[in-house]
């Protein structure tokens, strides 16, 4: 999910979990947790080292909200492929309202002209 995508996320597109998430963090900080991790559980430490993979993942003053927060906890990231697929096709409507031509969209989404055309026809603009 690229930084452009972000604005076009609606709050009410929010899995529950990841809504929780994302007012800790923020909607990037938690789109980037379930880029890396979606699908799985991460173990959030009460404390954090500075090489921690959170820190990595997020910086230091993101992660240091997130333990803040759910310190000693597991959470569970989901996959929330319905959430990037409807961000995805908002900001292909988006492009192509901008002037982007069908081709080059398909080539950028790896999707085929047919898909764009698709995803173009379900979202008047």
């Amino acid at each position: 999910m690229n930084a452009v995508g972000l604005e076009l996320i609606l709050k009410e597109d929010l899995p529950s979990s990841l809504e929780e998430i994302a007012e800790v963090i923020g909607r990037e900080g938690a789109l980037q947790l379930v880029n890396a991790w979606g699908g799985t559980r991460i173990f959030v430490p009460r404390k954090l080292r500075v090489q921690h993979k959170l820190v990595t993942l997020l910086g230091y003053e993101q992660a240091r909200r997130l333990s803040y927060h759910f310190g000693g906890e597991t959470l569970t990231v989901v996959r929330a492929a319905e959430l990037l697929r409807r961000t995805r096709n908002r900001e292909i409507v988006r492009r192509y309202d901008s002037g982007t031509n069908v081709r080059q969209l398909a080539r950028e989404n790896a999707l085929t002209e047919r898909q764009i055309y698709a995803i173009l026809s379900t979202h008047v603009s």
